[in-house]
């Protein structure tokens, strides 16, 4: 006879797990009307009794579950600030539950229409039922008790004859030594593994197997315990949270879109085509001066694909020669080339399953455009120096500050290469086409990278903004960008002011700035005056929208422009 003061503490024991309905205000969760509970626990004994079938709303059926009301107003009180409680212990009502305390958690999650649901998790921490007595294993008060339970059991001795299986084993496997995990008791750990079974009723079932080993008074392993837990509705509970997941995934893609910066109508028709675009296998061909983030509009494209979360890829083709342009693309076998020492594996098999980005493609020599053409039109690629192909599955997305057409016209670069790649063509505008954008990404970058070098810098002087706002940015988002980081560097008050700025890029002759607006930026001795241009420039000469930006009327505006001679040139 075997005997022991308690046998099982089951405190990975099945969650109580509850849904709402759906609701439209996450501020009124509350009132949501409970719509499903697993009543599976009533088995193994962590529920004592029915939950009403007729919907109750969520603080009702919370107030019936918790024992005292300070647990249920932590769970309530987190749920309104932050949508989710994160897991916090509670204690249980004893006409609830047998399960002293719980690890409970709850959380407030979107569904793609727009509206919200409440999801609840209860796991219990104390045992489900103590056995403080000891117990024969032969008892029959035991046998009911490991019966009852949910999970099925199996009680095996070190010699693994078998002393219990509960009619759930039973009926679940006809071989029970299979699944005991272990072949020597004395050097066992506890184990615990995923089987998928179907029993006679025909609907598959996912089982979480554990066996673990017993040791008696002295600590000698002397028995063994198989327990069998079917967690089918656990993993469609995980599955339907993936799911959320993948929604919110979804969310998130889109938001990457705000990382390319403006309000211009130039930029928003950019973004249009990027979101048209993205979820097609379509090859982009993207035409831009240089500087204007044509990269960056390539990895939006990537991003909101559907290869999202596979490899992307990026390659300037006129950094380098042909033969490592062909390498970098193809890879090579050993000995391809001079300096060829081992194989190399190219972009193309690299980014399988994704996005490759070639920039620059009007650089790409006559003869790495036949091969591009060859892989565009059969998916193919073949390694320098090989006999032999491999299939491959790649967007491409071409990108030239170059005009294409003309080198075609010039024999500089294949025609029919240029009507595979230009299929969906997006135009990448300069900062000067779209200079409503600039003081926008100016003050993004100035808190960008004053965050990088520990400043606070609250903002861009009116005289600063001025001349960024004048000059024509040649180098375009990038020359804008590099510039502000020089600021950044040499700004040493919480403003950033045109003594910060390279003055000397900013007076070459390509600056279209008005003498009266110079003026105002080179003297500081009427400040008011300089203050009036700079908000009359950065809105367009718009009296009223400037009025409201100096918080003047507009008739007193008019006085002072009329009083300092200013005028829209």
């Amino acid at each position: 006879m075997i005997r022991r003061k308690s046998l099982i503490v089951l405190e990975s024991a099945y969650p109580f797990v509850f849904f709402t309905q759906s609701f439209s205000d996450p501020t009124k969760f509350r009132e949501a009307k409970v719509e499903f509970f697993n009543k599976g626990l009533t088995s193994n004994g962590c529920l004592n009794r029915e939950l009403p079938d007729s919907p109750s709303t969520v603080y009702e059926f919370l107030k019936s579950i918790f024992k005292y009301e300070r647990d249920l107003d932590i769970f309530l009180e987190k749920l309104s600030e932050k949508g989710a409680t994160g897991e916090i212990e509670v204690a249980l009502n004893n006409s609830f539950s047998e399960v002293g305390h719980c690890r409970a958690s709850g959380s407030i999650t979107q569904l793609q229409d727009g509206e919200y649901f409440l999801q609840g998790f209860f796991v219990g921490v104390t045992p489900v039922k103590e056995l403080e007595k000891s117990l024969n294993l032969e008892d029959k008060m035991l046998e009911t008790i490991l019966a009852g339970i949910g999970d099925a059991v199996c009680v095996f001795d070190r010699d693994f004859n078998i002393l219990f299986r509960s009619p759930l084993h039973i009926k679940w496997f006809d071989d029970p030594k299979a699944f005991m995990c272990f072949k020597n008791i004395d050097k066992s750990m506890p184990n615990r593994h995923v089987k998928k079974i179907t029993p006679n009723s025909g609907e598959a079932l996912h089982l979480e197997v554990s066996t673990f080993p017993i040791k008696n008074e002295e600590g000698d392993f002397f028995a063994g315990i198989n327990i069998v837990r079917d967690i089918s509705r656990t993993l469609k509970l995980e599955a339907k949270s993936q799911e959320l997941e993948r929604i919110k995934q979804d969310r998130a893609n889109e938001m990457d879109l705000k990382t390319i910066i403006g309000s211009s109508k130039a930029i928003q028709k950019v973004l249009k085509a990027v979101q048209k675009i993205s979820k097609l296998d379509t090859v982009v061909y993207i035409q831009g001066d240089t500087g204007t983030g044509k990269e960056l509009v390539s990895r939006a494209i990537h991003k909101l694909s559907l290869r999202a979360d596979k490899p992307f890829l990026a390659l300037n083709c006129g950094a380098l020669s042909e033969t490592l342009l062909d390498s970098e693309l193809f890879g090579h076998i050993k000995g391809a080339f001079t300096g060829a020492d081992s194989e190399s594996t190219g972009l193309f098999e690299a980014a399988d399953g994704g996005t490759l980005f070639l920039d620059e493609i009007g650089e790409m020599s006559m003869g790495t455009q036949v091969k591009l053409l060859r892989v565009l039109q059969d998916g193919e690629i073949r390694k320098l120096g090989s006999t032999t192909s491999k299939k491959v599955n790649v967007r491409v997305i071409t990108a030239t500050h170059r005009d294409i057409e003309t080198l075609v016209t010039e024999n500089k670069f294949r025609e029919d290469l240029f009507y595979r790649i230009h299929v969906f063509a997006i135009h990448t505008p300069t900062l000067k086409e779209r200079d409503e954008d600039i003081l926008l990404l100016a003050d993004k970058f100035l808190q960008e990278f004053a965050q990088q070098q520990n400043k606070i810098i609250r903002k861009i002087s009116d005289e600063a903004m001025l001349l960024l706002k004048e000059y024509s940015w040649p180098g375009n988002v990038r020359e804008l960008r590099n510039i502000l980081e020089r600021g950044t560097v040499l700004c040493e008050t919480d403003v950033l002011q045109p003594c910060d700025l390279p003055i000397s890029i900013l007076k070459n002759g390509n600056r279209k700035i008005s003498p009266q607006a110079l003026n105002a930026v080179e003297t500081t001795s009427d400040p008011y005056k300089t203050k009036i241009i700079a908000s009359l420039e950065k809105n367009r000469w718009n009296k009223t929208l400037t009025a409201k930006d100096l918080k003047m009327s507009r008739a007193t505006l008019w006085r002072k422009i009329k009083e300092y001679s200013l005028q829209n040139h």
